[in-house]
């Protein structure tokens, strides 16, 4: 059975939710009570409609307390709205409520009346930038503790053509491989590797995962790596 899930507050960061979500075989619901923002989604998820997420009645009318996770994506502008709604989604049960807040005290706020996640995409967008600012050497980074780090750097020039295995990366510079992006632009898809580390034809660029030792670098890769901040700028150094 497919997951169901219910996104309240269509503004660009909810409909992105709720798009992606479709396109990843979710059972999705959008909800807004912005009819235009209802109309601009119908045709992307399974059911669109207009309501009033502060109204119980409604609510439990649509079968909310069936889904089994609810993203509230209210603006910072409707605040009062965000808590009562994600005040209702825990009074009827829904087992994971995600919502978004505009700034610390609305977090807890939203932690108090039941929300088991709390995002705040401004910021963490704000982080983001600043760390790949902060590190030119590396595409992406995404920062899982406070000195661990899982970062996309592109290939340092002395790797190409030599494996994994033979470049004992780990062991030299304390970093661990967990993927490689292979060819250009900027699609991106999950794939499990092959036997020779090869993208599949006709894709532009790839994650590919499970890497085997064997893979011979190229000069378009990408290194997904993992490791603590001082490894990976000394690997990125490299580039």
């Amino acid at each position: 059975m497919k997951p169901k899930t219910v996104v309240i507050g269509l503004g660009l960061f909810g409909r992105e939710i709720a798009t992606v979500l479709a396109r990843r075989g979710h059972t999705v619901l959008a909800v807004d009570v912005d009819p235009e923002a209802v109309e601009d989604i119908k045709d992307a998820v399974d059911q669109a409609v207009v309501l009033d997420t502060t109204d119980e009645a409604a609510l439990r009318e649509m079968k909310i307390d069936t889904m089994d996770t609810a993203v509230c994506a209210i603006g910072a502008q409707h605040m009062q709205d965000s808590i009562l709604t994600t005040a209702l989604l825990h009074q009827l049960d829904v087992p994971r409520i995600i919502a978004r807040a505009a700034d610390p005290l609305h977090a807890r706020i939203l932690r108090q009346v039941g929300a088991t996640e709390v995002l705040n995409p401004e910021r963490e967008m704000g982080t983001r930038i600043a760390n790949q600012i902060a590190t030119p050497g590396i595409r992406e980074v995404l920062r899982l503790a406070d000195d661990v780090f899982v970062a996309e750097i592109p290939i340092p020039p002395s790797f190409v053509g030599n494996t994994p295995a033979g470049l004992n990366i780990r062991q030299r510079y304390g970093v661990t491989v967990v993927g490689l992006q292979r060819g250009r632009g900027e699609a991106r898809s999950v794939i499990g590797t092959s036997d020779t580390g090869e993208a599949a034809p006709g894709r532009k660029r790839q994650l590919i995962l499970n890497l085997e030792p064997t893979v011979v670098f190229q000069e378009d890769d990408s290194l997904v790596v993992i490791g603590n901040e001082e490894d990976v700028k000394r690997l990125s150094g490299l580039a």
